[in-house]
């Protein structure tokens, strides 16, 4: 399908009723396709289960950890930001910060790992990396930042 714009729009991305438009080769190619809803298959309820489950343990966690996530992610915005702003993005919230600790740990030995099932006591037993925020950065999950070794406090109090 070829499109074409009015009013001097070069380029469009996103959805406008049922046509999805992309936009590539830095705004100088835009194609126009029909949308259509993928079919969700067992790795889409998988991804489903594991997010939900990692919102609950978010949830659950102490909130002292919560907070100490909130640094970090306060830090890491204001030291970890990219220079060129070719790739300037939004930085990750407290929450993309803790999914992504999950996730490097599930990574770093995913047979024994279950994210659809682990609990904080198992966090905490396990002595995972994820259990605070600065054993994170110690791991290699996260980018260093100031005073991370201040951020401390466990994910589970007990």
């Amino acid at each position: 399908m070829k499109v074409s714009f009015n009013n001097g729009v070069s380029s469009y991305s996103g959805k406008y009723g049922e046509v999805v438009y992309s936009s590539w080769y830095n705004n100088r190619l835009c194609i126009g396709r029909q949308y259509v809803y993928p079919t969700l298959g067992e790795p889409h309820q998988l991804m489903s289960e594991i997010s939900k489950h990692l919102n609950d343990l978010y949830k659950e966690a102490d909130p002292l950890y919560i907070q100490d996530l909130k640094t970090y992610a306060e830090k890491n915005a204001r030291q970890n930001l990219p220079k060129s702003s070719k790739h300037l993005r939004q930085m990750p919230s407290s929450k993309s910060i803790f999914i992504k600790i999950m996730w490097a740990w599930y990574d770093s030995d995913p047979t024994h790992i279950d994210l659809k099932t682990i609990s904080l006591a198992d966090i905490i037993s396990l002595e995972s990396p994820a259990r605070s925020v600065s054993k994170a950065v110690d791991a290699g999950y996260l980018k260093t930042v100031t005073n991370y070794t201040q951020l401390d406090n466990l994910i589970l109090q007990g």
